[in-house]
């Protein structure tokens, strides 16, 4: 269960079939091998070693899928970091992930430049640039492996050693790094390919992007298997649709935002989609209305799942089941349990709400550097994502609430805390609370719930243009309401819940 040498399966069986396509060209598994074994010892050769930690800042490329490999080989960690993040956020995690190296597009190059002084000093002679030219000091991607050793260096690695940290929120001290080990990540290849019935004729397209573990983890699953993995920069809705006719793609993960906009485009019924096998949705939940559209236009393809970053995969469900369990998550994968736990840790009766627990062989090692927030998220061996759900009689899980106050937009995992505390540094606010509301596009828009000081005046206008100079745009509410008073409780906690009873029509479902 070591992500690097996995390959080695494919390129002995396939060497000469295409491993992957994208808008630079085509490799076969041969071709990848070899790209990848020279990175992996260009890499070893500028002194980059097992456990050194190495931040990746790019759009989705063929390139960004071979360094995943290469640095599994090394066993260096990986720090996949949104691109869309503002520079301190960015640095928050440099520095965090105490990264030695950041491997980047050159379009993301002027930030290095505006990291803080110790920082840059740290990555100064370690900035490679995704591309084949190297710029302003930085070495080239391509140049690395043009010279790089054609033998990869030989390091012994564990099942259980760090393959990635996985940022699962937050742009303050507050987010959570979670340590994901290769024996997680093999494991949850594996479950998948059971599941989903995934296998080597497969051609998988996989448009989110790679900085997202789901969309990376597919793409890499594929060529696990020995299949064809497609790549584009970015999700463009018409462009899937023709990617999928072109290629005959038969898989591939996508988030329901992305279902809206293909369901939205006026000619999507020019495309023929009769390949897709598998069409698994993740990342939010489905909306009702969404998940029937989603049926009539691919059939029996689609298959949600409940998944996150510390777990992987933890349950699946298909159109047939969903025609009859509305709402419902699915049922645990293999060697997956889950238990509903009341506030005591005691099992609740079937179809009570209680906070969802679980084991499982694809669980993350912890957080990086913080011990409290790992023992905060166990009790015993069960592990919780904090979400509140039920089970029925059939063992199906549905999510009904989250414990904590994470929004789902678009696909984004959003804490609320981020948006509030740059709101009340306005000087015209005097108390501030943000929720996710319903939104036929987004799955949920961030709305912030606002109170002004006496005697001072902001518009809504106002305050979302204060948080576009001050957050990354998927951060910023999409819409601003003001009020008197929050509600809130004895000890001064905000009622969230309260709060979203006016938005939410559906008494029985918050997400």
């Amino acid at each position: 269960m070591r992500l690097g040498t996995a390959f080695c399966y494919a390129t002995q069986r396939f060497p000469d079939k295409t491993a992957i396509i994208s808008g630079e060209g085509r490799w076969t598994y041969r071709e990848l091998d070899a790209r990848v074994t020279r990175l992996a010892g260009a890499l070893w050769e500028r002194g980059l070693r097992t456990d050194d930690r190495v931040a990746v800042l790019g759009r989705n490329s063929h390139r960004y899928l071979e360094l995943s490999i290469a640095l599994a080989r090394i066993g260096a960690w990986m720090v996949p970091i949104n691109h869309r993040l503002l520079v301190d956020q960015i640095a928050m995690r440099l520095r965090h992930s105490d990264a030695q190296a950041v491997v980047m597009d050159e379009a993301f190059l002027p930030m290095v430049d505006k990291l803080e002084p110790d920082l840059r000093q740290r990555l100064r002679h370690n900035v490679i640039v995704l591309g084949e030219r190297g710029v302003g000091g930085a070495d080239s991607y391509e140049d690395l492996i043009r010279g790089g050793a054609p033998e990869p260096p030989i390091v012994d690695l564990s099942p259980e050693h760090p393959l990635y940290l996985g940022y699962t929120s937050g742009t303050t001290g507050r987010s959570k790094a979670a340590i994901v080990s290769h024996r997680a990540i093999v494991a949850g290849f594996l479950y998948k390919t059971l599941d989903f019935g995934l296998c080597a004729e497969d051609v998988a397209l996989n448009p989110g992007y790679f900085w997202h573990s789901a969309p990376r983890d597919f793409a890499l699953l594929q060529l696990y298997l020995g299949g064809t993995t497609i790549v584009t920069p970015e999700f463009d809705a018409e462009t899937c649709l023709r990617l999928i006719e072109e290629h005959r793609v038969t898989n591939g993960f996508f988030v329901p935002t992305m279902f809206r906009m293909i369901l939205d485009l006026p000619n999507h019924r020019d495309y023929d989609v009769s390949s897709m096998r598998v069409l698994m949705s993740g990342g939010a939940p489905l909306p009702t209305g969404l998940k029937d559209e989603v049926v009539e236009r691919f059939g029996s393809a689609l298959h949600e799942f409940y998944a996150a970053t510390e777990t992987r995969i933890v349950t699946t469900v298909t159109a047939e089941e969903l025609a009859t369990r509305r709402r419902t998550v699915g049922r645990p994968v293999r060697d997956i349990q889950v238990r509903i736990l009341d506030e005591d840790g005691e099992p609740v009766p079937v179809g009570e709400v209680g906070e969802i627990y679980l084991q499982s062989p694809t669980l993350f090692s912890g957080y990086y550097k913080d011990e409290e927030k790992t023992r905060a998220v166990f009790r015993g061996n069960w592990f919780s994502l904090g979400d509140m759900g039920r089970l029925d009689d059939d063992g199906y899980l549905y999510i009904v609430d989250r414990k904590q106050d994470m929004v789902i937009s678009g696909g984004e995992n959003i804490y609320p805390s981020e948006v509030e505390d740059v709101l009340v540094q306005h000087p015209a606010v005097s108390d501030a609370a943000v929720i996710g509301v319903p939104d036929p596009r987004w799955g949920e828009a961030l709305k912030a719930v606002v109170c002004l000081l006496p005697g001072s005046q902001a518009s809504e206008e106002d305050l979302k243009q204060y948080c576009a100079e001050r957050l990354a745009d998927y951060l910023k509410p999409r819409s601003v309401d003001f009020v008197e008073e929050l509600p809130r409780n004895p000890t001064g906690k905000v009622l969230k819940r309260e709060l979203r009873e006016r938005y939410w029509n559906d008494g029985d479902v918050r997400v």
